[in-house]
């Protein structure tokens, strides 16, 4: 007959020798009724070692007392004590007393142990512990450490509660049989929720040892990032040859972080990159990414990217850019971004910001160097603010009963403008205040507005050829009014039941017109020309278009109909009442300027279309167009669409132009660029791919395409690029692990993963 299991509650187990009670059998007989005495009070409730780190709780099916220091249960036992769980065949219990008086209790299991704590499971097929401080010792022993680490090994001994060293372990975070990656280690320290630190490492792929490395660490935060190595990338170039790679990633706390990099290229020489990045409470962030390359010459090469936002005491804003790289041609050979690739500028900037009593007042400093030369970096346009101080107020209401609008800008500037021969160094200071008083009525609204502008230069433009800053000091002044009108508007409501996108649609349309008068800006050409706040001329114009908008009712975030803007259309042009001064030239409006067939400025500016059509939220297409009405000829063409799907994502983007310039010579363009994403298998395959093509030379410019495939614990990356405009080709194969990221290209749009 089977006993009935004995449950023993105590704390730091005391009493574990009490005797089982034994309950006698019931009587044939009924037992006559006692004397009434009063009932006995009910016994104390056990602790519970959940609420209670110092409440102990043993169940098991027998148990002996050996001697006065020694207490064994068998069967079946279950011991609790605090948030640690342990089952096994057989406990013993030791207790020692110190000369204090103070005693502690070991342990030692036996026999199937199982070891539970959390998410941990660990089983083997022995332990030995000091249930005081937690500290003990398993031998073979196989299971689940958190987060999501099984881990094999010859002796695991838990110094802590969240720190294990390992001997003769084997990890992965792959649940297969046999798992599809692990690595042994001869020994290993892991941190429970943070990393694995181990030596002489034998990396596996299947049972298969793929290579040996005699230091490693192994990440295994919950939120994935964990101080350690990145897996390696391997590929191969045309240019620059075969390459390896890889880094480390250093996570410095929840708001910092670095990675350093280092790759190899066989053709071109050593590559060193180094990225931080914090982010603080918003808007405070920032990334700073440093790439530097030791030519096999003995060369160096460098590309910088930082980009930062702080706030400081006072709410005041700083911000840092800089974007720069050693030569043009280092771009075109490392870049795989293709703007970035094609970009031939050093651009670089710090500001300091603050708004106090509704002013904005701001610091700026930068530097703009052009260059045009692939190899060659003495060759370049520059321009400078050294510094410049700008004070500015928004837009606002004086008063409540006026209507009025008042806003003002001003700067202060310091400015250098020129190139490798020669770099002019002059003043520039600009006040431009603004009133309005804005109309709005039901089916119109109309805006008049007044401003006058101030700006003085501390030189001007003069010489033989009058392309010189050797002129003396020179104010511009002018006046501008305008007078914008938005409507009348005229609406019309459509009602169509049953019908598959909206059951009732509206379609809105009225013309848009702006007027602008500004007086005549004296002594035009010999305004230095550092940007627009130089080119301004006086004109006299007219701006008209016809804007029609297509709304239907569609369910909203809420779920109830709302009505959703799905189509925008808006046709406008320009007339130029002055062309004297090339006025048109000028507008930054549109995408070039018009001649007439005599090579003169023409009244009339191209027909602008803007087509927007948004049927979803994850679905949009833009259609621009421009018309030239005097060589009735398109100028240009532009088309994007982008869709953001849960199984497809793509962005399209073509764009055609041939305009003339002053000698009516053309200058033409016909590109498409284009990207696509495609989750084959949620997340397990994915396709992505992307396009730049000329269809006006009919040649790639340049085309990449990635395959992702991801398993339980690992994926897999496939890369390839081919370049047209730098003849090249490179291929790219990296893994990512469980818990671990993988580098990708440094110079590229992704750089680490």
């Amino acid at each position: 007959m089977r006993l009935p299991a004995l449950a023993l509650f105590c704390t730091l187990l005391p009493g574990l020798a009490a005797a089982q009670a034994v309950v006698p059998p019931p009587s044939p007989f009924p037992a006559p009724s006692p004397a009434a005495t009063p009932s006995p009070a009910p016994p104390e409730p056990p602790c519970d070692p959940a609420k209670s780190p110092d409440c102990t709780t043993i169940t098991a099916n027998k148990q002996e007392k050996i001697d006065a220091f020694h207490y064994r249960a068998t069967g079946f036992v279950d011991l609790q004590f605090g948030d640690i769980r342990i089952q096994t065949d057989q406990i013993d219990v030791y207790t020692t007393v110190h000369p204090d008086g103070t005693e502690s209790k070991r342990i030692e299991a036996s026999g199937n142990v199982v070891f539970l704590r959390g998410d941990e499971r660990l089983a083997g097929e022995k332990l030995a512990m000091d249930l005081d401080t937690g500290r003990g010792t398993f031998e073979n022993a196989i299971g689940y450490m958190q987060p999501g680490v099984f881990v094999e090994a010859r002796r695991i001994e838990r110094i802590s509660a969240d720190t294990y060293k390992i001997e003769g372990g084997h990890f992965t975070s792959c649940s297969q049989p046999t798992p599809r990656w692990s690595f042994s280690a001869s020994s290993a320290t892991m941190q429970v929720d943070d990393h694995i630190s181990a030596t002489n490492v034998i990396f596996r792929v299947k049972a298969v040892p793929a290579f040996y490395i005699p230091y490693f660490m192994y990440p295994i935060s919950h939120d994935q990032r964990s101080t350690g190595f990145l897996m390696p990338h391997v590929g191969y170039s045309s240019t620059r040859g075969y390459s390896v790679g890889g880094g480390f990633f250093w996570a410095m706390s929840r708001s910092f972080d670095q990675t350093f990099y280092a790759d190899n290229y066989s053709l071109y020489g050593h590559g060193f990159g180094h990225e931080l990045r914090y982010m603080l409470k918003s808007p405070s962030r920032g990334t700073f990414r440093s790439y530097f390359i030791k030519r096999i010459d003995g060369g160096w090469e460098h590309d910088l990217a930082w980009n930062a936002v702080q706030m400081l005491p006072g709410q005041a804003r700083m911000t840092v850019y800089v974007q720069e790289s050693s030569t043009f041609n280092f771009d075109q050979q490392f870049q795989e971004n293709l703007d970035r690739a094609l970009t031939r500028n050093r651009r670089s900037s710090v500001s300091l910001q603050k708004t106090f009593f509704g002013l904005t007042a701001q610091a700026v400093a930068d530097s703009t160097d052009t260059y045009f030369d692939t190899t060659d970096t003495s060759s370049f346009d520059r321009r400078r603010h050294l510094p410049s101080l700008y004070l500015s107020m928004a837009p606002r209401k004086l008063g409540k009963k006026t209507g009025l609008v008042f806003g003002f800008d001003s700067a202060a500037e310091r400015l250098q403008k020129g190139n490798e021969e020669r770099v002019d160094d002059y003043k520039r200071f600009d006040v431009r205040p603004q009133l309005s008083r804005p109309f709005s009525l039901s089916f119109l609204q109309v805006n008049p507005s007044v401003q006058v502008r101030e700006t003085h230069y501390d030189a001007s433009l003069g010489g033989r050829n009058g392309n010189k800053l050797v002129g003396p000091p020179l104010d511009r002044e002018y006046f501008e009014g305008s007078l914008d009108l938005r409507g009348p508007t005229f609406s019309k409501v459509l009602d169509t039941p049953g019908n598959f996108y909206s059951e009732r649609y509206k379609h809105v349309i009225g013309p848009e017109v702006n007027w602008t008068y500004r007086s005549k800006v004296e002594q035009f050409s010999e305004i230095p020309r550092f940007d627009w706040t130089d080119t301004v001329l006086g004109t006299n114009q007219i701006s008209y278009a016809l804007v029609q908008r297509f709304y239907a009712k569609r369910p909203g975030r809420s779920g109830k109909l709302e009505p959703y803007e799905f189509l925008n259309w808006r046709v406008g042009q320009t007339y130029y009442v002055d062309i004297a001064d090339g006025q048109n030239e000028f507008d930054p409006n549109y995408s070039s300027a018009v001649f007439d067939a005599n090579g003169n400025p023409s009244h009339l500016s191209p027909i602008q279309s803007r087509l927007r059509l948004k049927p979803t939220n994850a679905f949009n297409t833009n259609f621009d167009m421009e018309y030239d009405l005097n060589f009735h000829a398109v100028r240009s063409l532009g088309l994007s669409t982008n869709y953001n799907g849960s199984r497809f994502v793509t962005q399209l983007a073509w764009s055609r132009g041939k305009r003339l310039d002053q000698f009516l010579q053309g200058v033409n363009r016909n590109t498409m660029r284009g990207s696509a994403a495609v989750f084959v298998l949620p997340r397990r395959l994915t396709l992505q791919g992307s396009v730049a093509y000329d269809l006006l030379n009919k040649e790639m410019i340049q085309s990449t395409a990635r395959l992702r495939y991801d398993v339980q614990c690992c994926g897999f990356i496939v890369e390839t690029l081919q370049s047209q405009f730098r003849q090249d080709r490179q291929y790219r194969f990296s893994i990512e692990l469980a818990n671990i990221g993988s580098i990708g290209s440094f110079m590229g749009d992704q750089p680490a993963g």
